[in-house]
């Protein structure tokens, strides 16, 4: 099944404080980077925008 949602964007990381019923991502905006600095190497990503609900 899709998730469907106003951004078009699922997450399924429920420790973020944009992540909504554990399947929305409601940040305004959002940033995705390499999870290493050399861009030879990027096979990985991560959310930079990922704020954890802890703080």
């Amino acid at each position: 099944m899709e998730n469907k949602n106003r951004h078009g964007i699922s997450c399924d990381v429920g420790s973020c404080v944009f992540n909504k019923n554990e399947c929305e991502c409601t940040a305004d905006n959002i940033s995705v980077c390499c999870t290493c600095s050399d861009p030879e190497c990027c096979s990985e990503t991560q959310c930079k925008t990922f704020k954890s609900k802890e703080h």
